[in-house]
């Protein structure tokens, strides 16, 4: 059920309270909003992956800075994590932080498929 509160739109960089994988603890850090407008419309919960500013080397992310965005501003380059999905109620954002370019979420999506998307064919 939809919350009421403010939808927020794919591609956006939002400012949330991130649950670690224990799940009962949790980090304040920017996440990238990957459910579709419709979606987030509709439910008061919207699906995002982490980013975090560690660029350690991994096959999981994806670098991004100021200007990977179409809008907004990172204070740090940073790494888009696409093993790190969740979702989180639009209720604990806390606010937008900007809007990533289009090509660069194509790059993020792409990620995901071939990251957990296994075509083997018998």
């Amino acid at each position: 059920m939809k919350s009421g509160k403010v939808t927020y739109s794919q591609r956006e960089i939002m400012l949330t309270k991130f649950p670690f994988s224990n799940l009962a603890d949790f980090k304040v850090r920017p996440v990238l909003v990957l459910s579709k407008d419709g979606y987030n419309r509709k439910y008061a919960d919207v699906i995002v992956c982490g980013i975090s500013s560690n660029l350690e080397k991994s096959e999981y992310g994806i670098e991004i800075s100021t200007e990977s965005l179409d809008e907004g501003y990172l204070k740090l380059t940073s790494k888009i994590r696409v093993d790190a999905i969740t979702n989180i109620e639009q209720g604990i954002i806390l606010k937008k932080i900007g809007r990533l370019k289009s090509t660069v979420f194509q790059e993020v999506l792409s990620m995901i498929n071939t990251s957990f998307v296994d075509y083997q064919r018998e």
